[in-house]
């Protein structure tokens, strides 16, 4: 639903109901008391043996009455074909306050026409009597598979960004220098966990992506005009989403390109890769953290703050992180060989000692690093934790998600 005029009808059990006029746009629903009172009259209801019957008599004549800050919320129906959509739920047996229809698949899920119907008064070529024989609840892709390719589309991306980019980017940051005559796969041993992670992380993102793009029609997400808090919350998730997307792509490519170790502007490419690195986490944990009150996940209307306090917590924790390791690096080389600087390359009498990260030299002086255990301690509590926040937010996500479409 988006920017439609909607005539509804409430009903209680007993007593009388109401007819009105209101208003959609893609996520919020108001009621227009004037233009009711201007284009609506002779409005019955009755609700008997189960069954809801409702009319009135619509005055299009009267559009330009309604005021002008909502007549733009009421389509001039003899302009066009419209498709029709009808959805029932509850209300208040009160206040006669709508609740929301279902969001799932099912007899309570709106259904659409098809076939798009006129309306017209005069000099008419449309039949006066519409029979609406097709109607379907969805397109693209049922709610039940939007729903859960949504759930999991949070909680792989999660991974992604705070268990496989966040340990990637402490052990490219803070393992340069341990391990350095070990190899793995042929490779420094940081330098194969580090790629690897990545690579691992940007095809994740680039599936997730595609799939939530897919379930969604392939239809960027726009705010409408009531856009509540929340609203701007999941068009700002999709913008910030697809670049943290973006500059992940970026990064992978940039290191293809990086000059050699002895190139005057590696430096350069050192601080611009770190720079792109950390700025996209941030806009991905920014992402993250606009997801919470989005529909689909459920998390806030379900559990509250909680998921906010958790995310919170993670993301002080991974700056604690790398805090306290970059206070390890500088107070571990006080006393370092001369030459010798951490995250560096370095050159001794018989070349450069990681010149190349695949052969390195074995003559060259490299210091032992100091403090080895506490660093990689840290990082291995890190892992930990990363993984506990993704697994407790999958499981929110799913005891959501099984409540209502199991």
């Amino acid at each position: 639903m988006d920017d439609d005029t909607v005539f509804e009808c409430v009903v209680p059990h007993t007593g009388d109901g109401k007819v009105q006029i209101s208003f959609n746009d893609e996520t919020f629903n108001q009621v227009l008391p004037q233009a009711s009172s201007v284009l609506l009259t002779e409005g019955t209801t009755s609700y008997i043996d189960g069954v809801l019957t409702c009319s009135a008599k619509l005055l299009l004549d009267n559009r330009p009455l309604i005021s002008n800050d909502s007549q733009f919320m009421v389509h001039d129906l003899e302009t066009g074909s419209y498709h029709l959509l009808f959805a029932r739920g509850s209300a208040n047996k009160y206040t006669l306050e709508k609740d929301i229809h279902s969001t799932n698949d099912g007899q309570q899920f709106p259904w659409m026409s098809d076939e798009q119907v006129s309306f017209c008064r005069t000099n008419c070529s449309s039949p006066n009597l519409y029979h609406i024989g097709e109607m379907r609840q969805t397109y693209n892709v049922s709610r039940y598979w939007r729903y859960r390719i949504a759930v999991w589309h949070g909680i792989l991306l999660m991974f992604a960004w705070w268990v496989l980019v966040s340990n990637a980017i402490l052990i490219s940051r803070y393992f340069k220098p341990l391990f350095p005559r070990n190899k793995l796969l042929g490779t420094a041993v940081w330098f194969q966990l580090h790629r690897d992670m990545m690579i691992l992380s940007v095809v994740i993102q680039i599936i997730c992506v595609l799939l939530i793009f897919y379930q969604a029609g392939w239809v960027w997400y726009q705010c409408s005009y009531m856009c509540t808090s929340d609203d701007f919350s999941k068009k700002m998730h999709a913008i910030t989403g697809f670049t943290a997307t973006v500059l992940a792509l970026l990064q992978p490519i940039f290191g293809f390109l990086r000059p050699s170790p002895t190139s005057s502007i590696r430096p350069i490419f050192n601080w611009g890769h770190w720079f792109i690195g950390m700025f996209s986490w941030s806009v991905a944990s920014a992402t993250i953290f606009l997801s919470l009150p989005m529909g689909k996940t459920g998390l806030r209307r379900v559990y509250g703050h909680v998921p906010d306090w958790i995310a919170i917590g993670y993301m002080l924790f991974f700056v604690a992180c790398n805090l306290i390791l970059e206070l390890i690096t500088v107070t571990s080389s006080n006393n370092k060989v001369e030459g010798i600087q951490p995250h560096r390359f370095t050159v001794g009498p018989m070349g450069m000692a990681l010149a190349n990260l695949n052969t390195p030299i074995k003559d060259a002086p490299i210091e032992i690093p100091k403090r080895t255990k506490a660093r990689v301690t840290i990082v291995l509590v890190h892992l930990v934790v990363s993984l506990s926040v993704n697994v407790a937010f999958a499981v929110m996500l799913f005891r959501v998600l099984w409540s209502h479409s199991p």
